[in-house]
């Protein structure tokens, strides 16, 4: 079982998309092979050891309302995880990002859509307001992440 666990930490910490989560367990009881037969052997009793879960950044698609020119958005992301946030737009409209968290502490990145060789130029980073016009037409990428802590926010997007 921990030879499991240990495989498991060493496959999550070789995906860099993701950030680990420790939770608390407690590992009442160890059945082995050279138990007796019908008696449990405690290994380790009521010793709590932490088990890592991958928390995955998340992509999503903002679309504005038909005859609407912004969007609002009231979620949360978690420490070392980013939400993502893709705008279909053209080049020479103005965007304009805004995000408010409950302590101040998400901050976004801006960045234009992919370029031929499959890069995206930041146009903004670390930031709570920017407001630019866009250089090419295209999806561009809005970035959430936090400064400390999980953060609680609301991202307000325009286009005009």
């Amino acid at each position: 079982m921990l030879l499991k666990a240990f495989h498991l930490l060493k496959a999550a910490i070789a995906l860099p998309a993701l950030s680990l989560v420790v939770l608390p367990i407690t590992l009442n009881a160890v059945a082995t092979s050279t138990s007796p037969p019908g008696k449990t052997l405690n290994l380790l009793p009521s010793l709590e050891n932490p088990v890592l879960l991958a928390q995955r950044s998340r992509t999503q698609r903002i679309r504005f309302k038909p005859g609407e020119s912004s969007a609002s958005i009231r979620t949360a992301v978690v420490r070392g995880t980013r939400d993502i946030y893709l705008l279909r737009a053209q080049k020479g409209q103005i965007m304009t990002v805004k995000i408010e968290s409950l302590e101040n502490n998400a901050l976004f990145d801006v960045a234009a859509p992919l370029n031929q060789s499959g890069q995206r130029r930041v146009l903004k980073q670390e930031t709570m307001v920017w407001s630019g016009k866009l250089p090419d037409t295209g999806d561009y990428q809005i970035a959430v992440g936090t400064i400390r802590g999980n953060a609680t926010y609301k991202l307000w997007v325009e286009i005009r």
